[in-house]
């Protein structure tokens, strides 16, 4: 039997250029033979907010020969899907409802959320008043999901409201094959426990969420692995939730590479690598097509 075709996606930090970039970059990645590039959150922002900002990026999307998936969805404060904000939570709602049916129209399969940080860390509301919240935007947004045969993938993250547990929490208690989970490899790194890692090394958005005992993960591909439709790939030296390219930080790619693509639900892979800095697309897609076919 073939092996499945799995897509490739590569992100791109959109905000440190100016529009008039934007048909120049997508002509540079689909030159080193690039044809899907994740649709962001940047632009999706853009996209909900902008009257007009769609049809330029569909319409530089379509003569470029770029395909815009595997959406992430909209975040941040007043728009994570633990919101607390009463004021705010049906306009978040219908954001994201609106940020998935441009992720639809572009052909896009997975639209990636956070449950929320900002609560846990700055107000140390708890798991058990965070889920309720979680659970009415998931409950809300699963009727559009199925409707547009667009999986709602939930993100693991740093914060004890983000743990692959409580990630799963949701994903077991819906039930659905269009709520699932997007691995981000960084963020499980950064979890892991590892011989001689020192707590005083951790950056400080760890003193925020933890304080000073942090509840290492071990084995978050494991807890999730039934669930994964799409993935995360960005290094770091855990520590930090730097972004980096592959090989620049700690990650064992051979095995994370070899675990995602035994991903029973896989549907894509996503690069999530900061190219802010200096970063070449060359080197992007050189350093990915690598690790992609690394066995």
């Amino acid at each position: 039997m073939a092996e499945k075709h799995i897509p490739l996606a590569f992100f791109y930090s959109w905000q440190h250029v100016t529009d008039s970039m934007i048909p120049n970059i997508m002509a540079e990645f689909k030159w080193h033979g690039v044809d899907n590039l994740v649709f962001t959150d940047y632009l999706l922002r853009r996209v909900v907010d902008e009257v007009r900002f769609w049809s330029l990026l569909h319409r530089h999307a379509m003569i470029q020969g770029i395909n815009l998936i595997e959406a992430h969805g909209l975040l941040g404060q007043g728009n994570d899907l633990c919101c607390p904000e009463k004021g705010r939570r049906s306009g978040m709602i219908e954001d994201h409802k609106r940020a998935m049916n441009y992720c639809a129209e572009s052909g896009g399969k997975t639209y990636t959320v956070h449950i929320g940080a900002y609560e846990s860390v700055f107000y140390k509301t708890p798991n058990e008043v965070l889920r309720p919240l979680v659970l009415d935007a998931l409950e809300n947004l699963l009727p559009t999901a199925e409707k547009l045969d667009l999986v709602i993938a939930v993100e693991n993250s740093y914060e004890r409201s983000n743990t692959p547990d409580e990630v799963a929490f949701y994903i077991e208690h819906f039930n659905s094959p269009y709520i699932q989970c997007c691995l981000d490899v960084g963020h499980a790194h950064l979890m892991a426990p590892a011989p001689d890692k020192k707590r005083d090394k951790y950056f400080p958005e760890m003193d925020w969420a933890w304080g000073e005992k942090i509840d290492e993960y071990t084995g978050a591909w494991e807890r999730l692995a039934p669930y994964i439709v799409t993935c995360h790939l960005h290094d770091n030296d855990g520590y930090s939730d730097a972004h980096q390219l592959p090989g620049r930080g700690t990650i064992d790619w051979k095995k994370v590479i070899s675990q995602i693509k035994r991903s029973p639900n896989l549907i894509s892979m996503q690069t999530e690598v900061t190219t802010a800095g200096g970063l070449s697309i060359a080197k992007l897609v050189e350093t990915f097509n690598k690790i992609m076919q690394a066995e």
